[in-house]
């Protein structure tokens, strides 16, 4: 079975639109569903971070937008000062599959990095 595969952002999806960054949070102890809510790290003690991104799905003649999560590891916020809404590009992309225990299958999304999309130039003689 594939475990994961690598997407190429720009070629899939173009740009997607900065939904949220937030700490990924995980229980202090994963035995007690009581501990308290801690943010995640790796194991070089980079923080998790959920990034939310809107991106385009072309369905027949119509484009819908679907809203994927992207785990980031990173000592400090990645891209803080990247205001909601503005459209990012995101690098190293990878989806994984796990097989869930009561059957099924469930994806995931990690990323290298998020950064500005590239603004756009309005061609010459336009306004």
């Amino acid at each position: 079975m594939i475990k994961n595969a690598f997407v190429d952002f720009a070629r899939t999806f173009g740009k997607g639109r900065l939904v949220a960054i937030e700490p990924k949070m995980v229980r202090a102890n994963r035995e007690d569903q009581k501990s308290p809510m801690v943010q995640a790290s790796d194991g070089n003690g980079n923080l998790k971070w959920t990034v939310n991104v809107s991106v385009p799905v072309k369905m027949f003649e119509t484009v819908k937008h679907e809203n994927i999560e992207v785990t980031i590891h990173s000592p400090k916020k990645p891209y803080e000062a990247i205001p909601l809404g503005h459209e990012v590009i995101i690098e190293g992309l990878e989806m994984g599959i796990l097989k869930q225990d009561r059957g099924g299958f469930s994806t995931y999304f990690t990323a290298e990095n998020i950064r500005p999309a590239p603004q756009e130039r309005a061609a010459s003689g336009q306004q």
